[in-house]
């Protein structure tokens, strides 16, 4: 994938004001076409438009874009929290439509911009759309994997169409009637009767469809999630037709007016435009990263390389080009918040996810994987195979020992909001409180706290220099800082960063961790969750 090296000024007068020993420049570059300010993570549904536009939406990072796919240029639509889509429709009104599949609602934003929920209390609430005469249906992709009809105005109860459908997902109208649907636990597209609620399999054999829409011929395409296959599908004979295979997670498609598919993968925040007729693929939006969370600096194949913590799973990252490896998609296993490394294995939590996973780093498979924490943060891995685990829901710091019994201890409690921990040259652990806003010391044997420096604005991610100096993600002041360790003295060395996320499901005011990791030559990188970059710190003296 491309990325460039981006030198980045000063951003401000105020942001000049110290004697700044380090050099600021962007590593893995964020989404083209996106404003400043604006930042997707992780697009799924897809609709174009009255206006000829493409209406992209985001679970995770809530909101709702418009994209011209001519202009390749992205603008945000409906924000935080409100916005959080898995599935986008327009209404013959102009009323714009979604699925708010955590928050189990169907929500509308109408043309003078009021939002309202026509649907609560649906758990799993994924697809939704409109037929050609304005009727409105929306089903759950979870049992009991129902459709329903939906009033457009919110006024009539909704009416069960059909129950037990084998993974209903994102669909459109047949043109008579009815409505193709993508039957994702079955490998099936089918048609269902409006009336009845009878579906009739058109075509099956597929992996895992999961959207399904239908070109100006009146053929269909669809796309399956984990194999990335992009069909033609005959409604008429059943024959399916791959067209292009691209790299999944594939969430969702659209055909604009001249009948290029578009698909949305999710994991880089990507929107990708196919040729029907060739298969062609080009991005129309593209990224990187989808929700970086911590980082760390290590050897990976004999090179320098940042592993990079994602929702959609972590990846690799040259440190010097930026660029970046998509690994094999796996969505149960790799999508993480924190990452620590040994010699032969990777460590991932994630906050969304109650478990720790220990990935062999040879193959990329899972090796142990523990459940039950509450709100798993920063790790730290030894080559003993014990894990040192933040958990912010119970302010704790536990120690993990995978394939003992038991498998976990309680190090250190009483914690108010702990995040980042690492260890320090001397080898004892030092850990960040959010809520708190204090860096400690915690002796490895004892576990005894001793505070190194307070009044913090929400210290998150946290890494130690050659020196001993504490590098810190002030994230509450989006800044950058140095703590000494002796004196507590605090040096600011960035500000701005572009920190700070909302993340939908994820704990307030954290929500996804910002992290922070240091090179052998002193250099410092940072994750930033608003724009999806990281960042680099040089020391001028280098």
């Amino acid at each position: 994938m491309r990325s460039v090296l981006l030198a980045v000024g000063v951003l401000s007068v105020a942001a000049s004001a110290f004697a700044n020993p380090y050099e600021r420049s962007v590593v893995v570059t964020g989404i083209n076409g996106a404003a400043p300010g604006i930042s997707p993570h992780g697009f799924t549904g897809l609709n174009f438009g009255h206006d000829a536009k493409l209406y992209a939406g985001s679970v995770i990072g809530p909101g709702i874009y418009r994209v011209d796919v001519a202009q390749r240029t992205i603008e945000q639509v409906v924000g935080a929290p409100e916005g959080e889509a898995d599935d986008v429709a327009m209404g013959p009104d102009g009323s714009l439509v979604w699925t708010a599949i955590l928050s189990g609602e169907l929500r509308a934003r109408r043309p003078d911009g009021t939002i309202t929920v026509l649907e609560k209390n649906l758990a799993m609430i994924n697809p939704v759309n409109f037929t050609a005469d304005g009727r409105l249906f929306t089903g759950q992709i979870g049992a009991p994997d129902t459709l329903f009809e939906v009033d457009p105005a919110g006024k009539k109860p909704r009416r069960v169409i059909a129950t037990g459908m084998g993974g209903i997902n994102a669909f459109v109208d047949d043109g008579g009637g009815g409505l193709f649907v993508p039957l994702a636990e079955k490998g099936a597209i089918g048609r269902v009767n409006l009336t009845t609620g009878a579906v009739t399999i058109i075509a099956d054999g597929l992996s895992q469809p999961v959207s399904v829409k239908r070109d100006s011929h009146g053929g269909l395409a669809t796309i399956d999630w984990t194999t990335g296959r992009v069909y033609h599908v005959n409604a008429a004979s059943g024959e399916t037709k791959r067209i292009a295979t691209v790299p999944p997670p594939l969430d969702n498609l659209a055909i604009g007016p001249d009948d290029t598919i578009y698909v949305s993968r999710p994991s880089d925040n990507s929107i990708i435009a196919i040729n029907p007729d060739s298969g062609a693929q080009q991005p129309i939006i593209q990224g990187e990263l989808a929700a970086p969370g911590g980082l760390v600096f290590t050897q990976q194949g004999g090179k320098d390389t940042l592993i990079v913590s994602d929702a959609y799973g972590y990846r690799y990252a040259d440190p010097v080009t930026g660029s970046v490896e998509l690994l094999p998609f796996d969505l149960a296993t790799n999508a993480s918040s924190a990452v620590a490394v040994t010699t032969n294995s990777i460590v991932l939590s994630y906050v969304r996810r109650p478990a720790v996973v220990v990935i062999d780093r040879a193959t990329g498979r899972a090796r142990y994987t523990l459940n039950g924490f509450k709100v798993p943060m920063g790790v730290v891995a030894e080559e003993s195979g014990d894990i040192f685990l933040a958990d912010y829901g119970t302010g704790e710091i536990l120690k993990l020992t995978p394939g003992a019994t038991p498998d976990r201890v309680v190090f250190v409690s009483g914690l108010q909001g702990p995040v980042g921990i690492a260890r320090s040259n001397d080898g004892q652990l030092i850990a960040s409180e959010a809520i708190s806003g204090t860096v400690s010391r915690v002796d490895v044997t004892t576990g005894a706290k001793a505070v190194i420096a307070r009044e913090l604005a929400q210290p998150e991610g946290i890494a130690i220099l050659a020196n001993g100096k504490i590098a810190v993600a002030e994230v509450g002041a989006r800044k950058l800082s140095l703590i000494d360790p002796t004196t507590g003295a605090k040096e600011t060395i960035a500000d701005y960063l572009p920190v700070g996320q909302m993340f939908t499901r994820s704990p307030a005011p954290v929500f996804m961790p910002t992290g922070v990791t240091t090179a052998k030559d002193g250099s410092i990188f940072v994750t930033c969750d608003v724009d999806n970059t990281v960042l680099k710190f040089t020391p001028k003296n280098n």
